[in-house]
């Protein structure tokens, strides 16, 4: 008979930044303010609601953020917050359970200013009982495009001596490989060959991402491969210029549940039940949970 040993919740871009319209008007992205019919307060109450309801469940042993927790890009740095320590504060200080997170393309902040806000760098491992925790840092704090300071940092592959360094360390453990993006589209995964290998023939049971919005399971490298969706938006051109108040149900809100068995692991992707209103509608999109895989 399976008996869960351990379980977690991984969640990714809430994007948490400004209502202020004194703030937002100021500022070059149109992400900010509303979020299909929420404050960026209330969203952020309902990823702290829609952990807690999990919990509830079946408490959690953990929780994992993969990334874009702020808008916090370069010339967002204006602002009188930082969005990462805030989200820190009210959701994950508040759980009752460990609670980690890694930096996304728009939390631009060099390693100390990442570590001041979070108590740890942007990369690192964790263990949490007999699971460990690869949290890799995708994305380095430099402008990916250097004329326009909001436009992301720029993404950095896996270090091969820092993934070499955590297999060894957690040798033994169940292993599972955190980043906030690895481009699925092209074989290799942005991946050095080096990497590549050391992922492929390593005790890695799963990898994780975030960055897209939209939940997926993937094949690569001998593992799957896993977007765990989050809390986001879509941006699209209308009328020559980026909106993000359209709704399309491939990227509502949701998480990633991660449990551990004597005799399996198990993973799979859970949609929030939620209200999207929006430019081209109103939205219910009740709970739902898909994409179910199981390793023995």
């Amino acid at each position: 008979m399976s008996v869960l040993k351990q379980r977690f919740l991984l969640v990714s871009d809430m994007h948490y930044t400004t209502d202020e319209k004194k703030l937002t008007d100021a500022k070059p992205s149109a992400a900010a303010g509303d979020a299909f019919g929420k404050t960026q307060g209330e969203k952020v109450q309902k990823i702290y609601d829609d952990i807690m309801a999990e919990n509830a469940i079946s408490p959690l042993d953990g929780v994992l953020v993969l990334g874009d927790l702020s808008i916090d890009d370069y010339d967002f740095r204006k602002l009188p917050f930082n969005f990462c320590k805030r989200f820190k504060e009210e959701v994950m200080d508040r759980l009752p359970c460990p609670a980690y997170a890694i930096p996304g393309n728009h939390d631009s902040y060099p390693n100390d200013e990442w570590k001041s806000a979070m108590g740890y760098d942007r990369k690192y491992s964790v263990e949490i009982g007999d699971a460990a925790f690869i949290m890799d840092d995708s994305f380095a704090a430099v402008p990916a495009n250097p004329d326009n300071p909001a436009s992301g940092s720029k993404f950095t592959p896996t270090e091969a001596k820092f993934l070499s360094d955590c297999l060894k360390k957690h040798a033994g453990k169940k292993i599972f490989f955190c980043t906030h993006y690895l481009n699925v589209a092209k074989e290799g995964l942005s991946l050095s060959e080096e990497c590549a290998k050391l992922i492929k023939d390593s005790d890695i049971s799963l990898l994780f991402f975030g960055h897209t919005h939209r939940s997926a399971v993937h094949e690569a490298l001998g593992k799957k491969l896993i977007d765990i969706g989050g809390y986001g938006y879509e941006g699209r051109v209308v009328d020559g210029r980026w909106v993000f108040n359209v709704f399309d149900e491939s990227f509502a809100w949701g998480y990633q549940i991660l449990e551990i068995y004597n005799d399996c692991i198990k993973t799979y992707h859970v949609t929030t039940n939620n209200t999207y209103r929006a430019s081209n509608g109103v939205f219910e999109i009740p709970r739902a949970v898909h994409d179910e895989v199981i390793l023995k």
